[in-house]
């Protein structure tokens, strides 16, 4: 368990949510903000000789020693714990590899107000390697900020990869679980991803490299969520269930000259751009070279290594 415990000034509420670490045994971890104003302060009186101490009120006996299966981790910007900072403690955290799931009953694929996001990601500069995201509809909310998707699995159906984040998904596997078409049916089904770049100023953008993507429908790899979205796939595995046109404006021609989707030295049965929308761009090696390293984040002045 990783217990977080903030001044009162930061959270005046608890939040309890677990993630469930793939490691054996399972080690759930909790973050419980632990609101002050619930406390009577009462001062104790020193004698003479003990001077007062602001971690006198402290909760006892906390944190707990660690075990085998609990980790905690106690924030205090006092130094009544053994961090003073949220992000102390979140770097004392040893690399696990996890698996988030919206535990909620699946819904069919496009329901309305059925959506269920497995997480959001607001921070900036998050790495995660190896890691599962399960959902139907708006699995992964890649909101804001640089991130690294390495070997990771996401699972979805509709705008399965979502939001403004500048990210870099790197051997991942993708897997559709929109509603099957009949054969021949030119219906769409569900979409990869819906990314939000809403003007020229914003530096954000998805890009796939060396991933896959398969499972059942007719989906597009991605689709306008804002005027200025920006997403590229390059070295990827597509398989049929990709739409020939491959992309949607959002049913808005008028962002057909602002988008930015991009394909490179894509493999499979869907990878053939013939049938593609006319606003779709085969890169060319110095364009693609822009969305294929760590540079595109600035990996180079964050991200450590995983065995780091």
């Amino acid at each position: 368990m990783v217990v977080i415990n903030p001044s009162p000034q930061v959270l005046k509420y608890i939040v309890d949510f677990s993630l469930t670490i793939s490691s054996s045994p399972p080690i759930v971890a909790k973050f419980i903000p632990f609101h002050f104003n619930s406390l009577r302060r009462h001062r104790k009186h020193p004698g003479k000789d003990k001077p007062v101490s602001v971690c006198d009120d402290f909760p006892p006996n906390f944190p707990p020693p660690e075990t085998n299966t609990k980790l905690t981790l106690c924030v205090d910007r006092n130094g009544c714990c053994n961090f003073t900072t949220v992000q102390a403690a979140i770097d004392a955290v040893p690399n696990l590899s996890i698996k988030r799931t919206n535990v909620a009953p699946i819904p069919r694929p496009g329901v309305v107000g059925a959506q269920a996001v497995a997480i959001r990601i607001t921070g900036d500069q998050a790495a995660f390697w190896g890691c599962g995201f399960f959902g139907a509809q708006d699995t992964l909310h890649d909101d804001r900020g640089r991130h690294y998707f390495k070997e990771c699995y996401i699972q979805g159906s509709i705008d399965f990869i979502f939001g403004n984040g500048k990210s870099l998904y790197e051997d991942c596997q993708m897997l559709s679980m929109a509603n099957p078409v009949a054969p021949g049916s030119k219906s769409i089904s569900g979409a990869v991803t819906a990314h939000g770049r809403a003007s020229a100023d914003e530096n954000s953008g998805f890009a796939f490299v060396n991933c896959s993507v398969g499972g059942t429908g007719r989906i597009w790899l991605g689709r306008a969520w804002r005027p200025f979205s920006r997403v590229v796939f390059a070295f990827t595995s597509l398989t049929d269930i990709i739409a020939p046109e491959g992309w949607n404006d959002f049913n808005d021609p008028t962002r057909d000259q602002s988008i930015f989707y991009g394909e490179y030295n894509c493999t499979g049965a869907g990878a053939n751009m013939s049938g593609r929308a006319p606003y779709v761009q085969r890169l060319n090696d110095t364009q693609a070279s822009l969305f294929l390293t760590m540079s595109f984040i600035d990996g180079d002045q964050w991200l450590l290594s995983y065995d780091t």
